[in-house]
């Protein structure tokens, strides 16, 4: 038995966002996967965007399919959700991204605390987008940055 088994600590989630046209993937961690967290980060992700159309997948998010508040965040932000169907996550591209983000960075591992996982994934990250020739891409600083108030945009 692991000697992280019993999370005495906790969970945290990754919220991940992937830009299908330049295979880069970005993401911030977070200790809930409430409606405020998933809004905190689609702000982050907005910032990354300024100016461009986004259409983003919802894909195992629970209570944002019908929670007003944030389909409202949504417009204001001009995100058009896509909702993938009840067990079809094979459908979204971003699926395969996380094997590989798990198998180079979490398989095998017995990480002392959070903080230390979180700075292993960030910069596997930054390297895999390096590789790819986007280094300077906005989601390789998405958890860097600070979203936007709702009276900004």
């Amino acid at each position: 038995m692991r000697a992280t088994y019993h999370r005495y600590h906790g969970v945290e989630y990754f919220l991940g966002f992937y830009d299908v046209h330049r295979g880069v993937l970005g993401g911030v961690f977070r200790k809930r996967k409430r409606v405020r967290e998933m809004a905190e980060a689609f702000r982050r992700l907005r910032r990354c965007y300024p100016t461009q159309r986004l259409h983003v997948i919802l894909d195992n998010l629970p209570n944002v399919h019908d929670h007003p508040r944030f389909l409202a965040l949504l417009r204001r932000l001009h995100i058009t959700p896509v909702f993938t169907p009840t067990n079809a996550s094979w459908l979204n591209l971003i699926e395969p991204q996380f094997g590989v983000l798990q198998r180079r960075t979490v398989a095998d591992t017995d990480d002392p605390n959070h903080a230390t996982r979180r700075r292993r994934i960030y910069r596997f990250l930054r390297h895999r987008a390096r590789e790819r020739g986007y280094a300077g891409h906005p989601l390789t600083r998405l958890h860097l940055l600070r979203g936007i108030k709702l009276g900004e945009h």
